[in-house]
């Protein structure tokens, strides 16, 4: 196995020298050093420093965050090798375990236990799984005779997958995350994970599509540094891009889902979509047993929960923008006052008819729209309902360290 590992990553960068690529040209967008997707080193240095003096509640939560690591750590030692060819049992979301929300915790929180302790074994077992995952192919489910669109890898590597983005770029700058193991990371990037999160962009209107949409642009974001590369998408309709330009595609593809209007339904399954004037989000609601057109979710079902799954996923692609100075999904609102992320917080945890608090590990996303907003109504579901978990749910992950209210 692992000499099949070595050799597919050799024919990998081998392509991509013949494809010209020399070295890696600046770019107006990418820095030559960490930005930091949801976090920035600066940012952790800052946090460990107070961490340091005792400082609440970073104290707490750097000593709660650590432990959550160290223990996930000891839990991946039991995890079965992720395979090189991918076939996703049972359409499940926690299989591979390595493409879960687990393993997307462990290891972005793997670099960010980097940046707050300096220990390189943090580090290193970060750079290592990263790529593992860079020699992996197909994701298609285990019950189907071949890849389909629609297959739940999909689904896995736009939620599980993207936390390994955050990772490299937090472990950029370092001496063994060298140009080597980068390219070969982009390499797979490009010819494995983007067309797959780019269906997802392209198609979906439910949380399966904001996942894809930010998958999708952080992806061409990371592949800045190629800009003669092309990304090829295959469905819904064949296209190649430049890193430029399916970052800025999916960035407009995204903004675009929230509408309301029919030339944005996508493939909405009900006959109403995006996130209403009301901050209600029909294709979500749906999912469980309350009215998609009612002015309240009564109660704590399926529907309400996976509401708070697309704005978690939603609140990470605005918080990524955010540190490219774009603030465009934050403050997102259509003339009718539909495609309003911070209404749909307040359709959830500010309504007088009904409202609901972020379970514990969604409520990390609250602590990130807050640290934008300063929104009075978000501050106060914050105090009645945290402190929630330190982790988060899939993207916006580790919230309450990052992001802390003071």
């Amino acid at each position: 196995m692992a000499t099949k590992r070595i050799s597919l990553l050799a024919i990998l960068i081998a392509a991509s020298l013949c494809l010209g690529i020399k070295s890696r040209p600046k770019s107006n967008l990418l820095p030559n050093k960490p930005i930091g997707v949801l976090v920035s080193p600066k940012e952790l240095l800052e946090i460990k420093e107070k961490a340091n003096k005792g400082i609440e509640p970073y104290h707490t939560n750097l000593d709660e965050f650590l432990m959550f690591i160290d223990d996930l750590i000891k839990e991946s030692e039991q995890w079965e090798p992720l395979p090189e060819e991918v076939k996703v049992v049972g359409r499940s979301s926690s299989h591979p375990i390595q493409l879960s929300s687990t393993g997307g915790k462990l290891v972005y929180g793997l670099a960010i236990a980097w940046h707050l302790t300096g220990d390189e074994s943090y580090a290193q077992k970060a750079r290592d799984l990263i790529l593992d995952l860079s020699s992996t192919y197909n994701y298609q489910n285990a019950e189907e005779k071949r890849f389909d669109w629609g297959a739940q890898g999909i689904l896995n590597l736009a939620r599980g997958g993207t936390p390994y983005i955050y990772a490299a770029d937090l472990l950029e700058g370092w001496e063994q995350w060298t140009v080597k193991d980068k390219l070969t990371y982009q390499v797979w990037l490009r010819d494995v994970m983007y067309s797959k999160v780019a269906w997802a962009s392209r198609y979906r209107k439910n949380n399966w599509g904001v996942a894809g949409s930010f998958s999708a642009a952080l992806i061409a974001y990371y592949l800045m540094d190629h800009p003669d590369w092309k990304l090829e998408e295959i469905s819904p309709k064949y296209r190649s891009l430049s890193p430029k330009e399916a970052f800025a595609a999916h960035n407009a593809l995204q903004i675009g889902r929230q509408k309301t209007t029919d030339d944005w339904k996508l493939d909405a399954k009900v006959n109403l979509w995006g996130i209403l004037p009301n901050g209600a989000i029909p294709e979500e609601i749906r999912r469980g047993d309350d009215p998609i057109d009612g002015d309240y979710l009564p109660s704590e079902g399926s529907g309400t929960h996976y509401t708070m799954t697309y704005i978690e996923h939603l609140t990470a692609h605005a918080e990524f923008l955010r540190r490219l100075g774009d603030h465009s999904i934050y403050d997102n609102i259509e003339k009718d006052g539909s495609g309003s992320l911070r209404k749909a917080y307040h359709f959830v945890i500010n309504n007088p008819k009904g409202a609901h608090c972020f379970t514990s590990n969604r409520i990390n996303a609250l602590y990130m729209a807050y640290n934008y907003y300063k929104d009075p109504e978000m501050l106060r579901s914050l105090k009645d309902c945290g402190p929630g978990n330190i982790s988060g749910q899939r993207l916006a992950l580790f919230g309450r360290l990052t992001h802390p209210i003071l």
